[in-house]
């Protein structure tokens, strides 16, 4: 019986070796390139071993695991990445940080295009920040407009209506403005049309006033102001026509123009200390045109005088008249004679005037 029973634990040894070897050659065990530590070695049961029951064999090991491939590692750290962004995206957004957190939403989309939700989160917070937008664009131009800046005022609501085009408020912001700028710019031009007239820069008024037309066809006070700033340039312009020529006043018909133009400026609206020196001017000098001269002719009673102007005189020794200011032609003529002429300056205050026209010459 006890070398029977040597035998059959011997027999099974056997047999647990032969498999444990064989499933190493199935599924080989990797170690390091250290020394593995050396198994301890169950002792081999004697012919005089106690009759224990025997042990099983020991499990086999596990086989090790294939390392991951360069590709998967890599995608497995931009999902991470991208989770992170997202998380500190949502969490600055949160924090009312929107500029921060949409860069983070960027950065996330950049890292991975498909992601659906950096998409959204982008588009969540780009919206956020257009509403603030257009709320302190809206405010400003409040802001202007209450302090009378309309100019900015109409730049910042232009700024709010590119992010909302259609938005009511700022539509009417930007209609209310504009009648505010409008009116600003008639009162202005209102301004500039008093102080030229002060001024008597009748053409700045004009000016003036045609702009505020411009913007406001009805106004009344632009319609008169134009009309009288017309008016009144006119009658400079006619009285420097006369005041920087004076020997207009000579022809008969100039003269009568002149005077006319000073009737018509005692008839015009007050006009300026300016307009009203050039017209008393004026009317100095068609006075001194108007106020004859005394002018003697002397001849030799053969002859036959003529005054261009005035007319034949015939033939005297001495002969008196009396001419207003201007240039006369005086000629004489006599049969068997050659014809005399002379010009005759007639010039205010210049009395007596002499002159003798004699033919002398015979032919």
């Amino acid at each position: 019986m006890g070398v029977a029973a040597v035998l059959l634990l011997i027999a099974a040894l056997t047999a647990g070796g032969i498999w444990w070897i064989g499933d190493l050659s199935r599924h080989p065990v990797e170690t390091p390139p250290a020394a593995a530590p050396v198994l301890p070695t169950p002792p081999l049961p004697n012919a005089q071993a106690s009759s224990e029951p025997l042990q099983p064999p020991p499990p086999p090991l596990p086989a090790a695991a294939a390392p991951a491939s360069p590709d998967a590692s890599q995608a497995a750290e931009q999902a991470a990445a991208v989770r992170q962004c997202l998380a500190s995206g949502e969490r600055l957004a949160a924090a009312g940080n929107l500029a921060a957190a949409q860069s983070e939403f960027q950065e996330a989309l950049r890292l991975d295009p498909q992601s659906q939700p950096a998409r959204a989160g982008l588009q969540r917070v780009t919206s956020r920040i257009a509403a603030e937008e257009f709320r302190r664009w809206m405010a400003e131009g409040f802001k202007a407009s209450n302090a009378g800046d309309f100019t900015t005022a109409q730049a910042r609501f232009l700024k709010a209506k590119a992010l909302r085009p259609d938005a009511p408020e700022v539509v009417e912001a930007l209609a209310q403005t504009e009648r505010s700028l409008r009116t600003a710019r008639i009162e202005a031009a209102r301004q500039r049309a008093l102080t030229a007239e002060q001024r008597e820069d009748w053409i700045g008024a004009l000016a003036a006033y045609e702009e505020a037309l411009g913007m406001e066809p009805a106004l009344q006070f632009a319609q008169q102001g134009k009309e009288r700033a017309a008016a009144l340039g006119a009658l400079e312009r006619r009285i420097a026509f006369f005041v920087s020529q004076p020997g207009l006043l000579d022809s008969d018909a100039q003269l009568e123009t002149a005077g006319r133009l000073l009737q018509e400026i005692q008839a015009a609206p007050p006009v300026g200390s300016r307009l009203r020196a050039a017209a008393d001017n004026l009317g100095a000098m068609v006075q001194t045109a108007k106020t004859p001269v005394r002018v003697t002719i002397e001849s030799d009673t053969l002859t036959e005088v003529s005054v261009y102007r005035v007319g034949r005189l015939g033939r005297f020794g001495t002969r008196e008249l009396s001419l207003r200011p201007g240039t006369y032609t005086v000629a004489g003529s006599r049969d068997g004679y050659r014809d005399e002429r002379l010009e005759l300056v007639v010039k205010p205050g210049l009395e007596p005037i002499r002159v003798t026209i004699i033919c002398k010459v015979k032919v």
